[in-house]
């Protein structure tokens, strides 16, 4: 698992919310179109939990340009609901693992120099990964010895 797939995964779960007419990118193009969307990551952090285990929290910065304020706003509401909706796992591309979503959190939007509005969101996630264990060869045969012991008396 890497950090890369993590975000293609982030990125194709944000695309699934949104309308089909949004470009996901996961760079801030120079010239943004309306319904382009961007997530790109921008924090990550371990925590060990146990010897087996640890965590990783990521937060991703999900950024949409759109024609108007209402219709930035709207589709970042789009991506709040369904990330607070219950508890929402993200799969992770090529594996049977998920992606846990914290929460999710936008600010105000606002006109970009283009003309554009924008919106900025960040979504917070975690993601258990197990520590390499050391390995051992496995026991081939396992011969028995009894002893008999016969009271005397």
């Amino acid at each position: 698992m890497t950090q890369a797939n993590d975000l293609e995964s982030v990125s194709v779960f944000i695309e699934s919310v949104l309308p089909s007419t949004a470009q996901i990118k996961n760079e801030v193009p120079s010239k943004p179109t309306k319904n382009t969307v961007v997530v790109r990551m921008l924090t990550t952090d371990t925590e060990s939990e146990t010897r087996y285990h640890y965590r990783i929290d990521r937060a991703y910065q999900v950024v949409i340009f759109g024609e108007d304020s209402p219709t930035v706003l709207e589709r970042m509401d789009t991506v709040s609901r369904k990330v607070n909706d219950k508890t929402t796992m993200i799969p992770i591309l090529g594996t049977l693992r998920y992606i846990r979503t914290d929460s999710f959190a936008y600010s105000a939007a606002f006109r970009t120099e283009s003309g554009l509005w924008a919106c900025v969101g960040v979504l917070q996630t975690e993601v258990r990964q197990a520590r390499t264990q050391e390995q051992y060869d496995k026991i081939m045969h396992v011969y028995p010895r009894y002893e008999l012991r016969i009271p005397v008396g």
